[in-house]
């Protein structure tokens, strides 16, 4: 994205604002855990500080298309990130693409579900379990009387 600060170094303006749609490159989603972005906005304003630096003020808020960390199934996340960065001023054009993908990265989550439903998983020798769920069957497992419970309650039908 192509910002023209020409007016903010030429002291024709002191601020710039910023309220846009912004198209992040396909090629940048390559290598990251991001299969799409959508409705990406931009809403802020570019200011110069008393050093003399440009200072981009802003928000961004969009959606991001994540695989599922279990099922692989694709899930919406909203994400909304403030920015406030210093840049330099050398350029009458500044491209602020670098940095509103550096900062839409950050606001990927670690853990991506799309229920917080459990699921269960299961292979050759293996399943996924919940955390309770395996607390409730380890309890079971290490009742020395557990054997005895069983054989009580086959009697009780009988």
């Amino acid at each position: 994205m192509q910002i023209d600060v020409t007016k903010l170094l030429t002291n024709q303006s002191s601020r710039i604002y910023l309220d846009s749609e912004v198209n992040i490159p396909k090629n940048l989603l390559d290598g990251s855990r991001i299969d799409d972005l959508k409705n990406i906005t931009l809403k802020g304003d570019m200011t110069l500080n008393e050093d003399n630096e440009l200072v981009l003020t802003a928000n961004v808020k969009g959606i991001m298309v994540l695989k599922d960390d279990l099922t692989l199934e694709p899930v919406e996340y909203n994400f909304d990130t403030d920015i406030e960065e210093n840049l330099p001023n050398n350029q009458n054009f500044l491209d602020i693409t670098d940095i509103l993908w550096q900062n839409i990265l950050v606001e990927i989550p670690s853990k991506v579900r799309s229920t917080d439903e459990d699921i269960y998983l299961s292979g050759d020798g293996w399943r996924v379990i919940s955390e309770d769920r395996y607390n409730e069957e380890r309890s079971k497992n290490n009742n020395p009387f557990g054997a005895l419970d069983e054989l009580l309650k086959t009697k009780e039908d009988k």
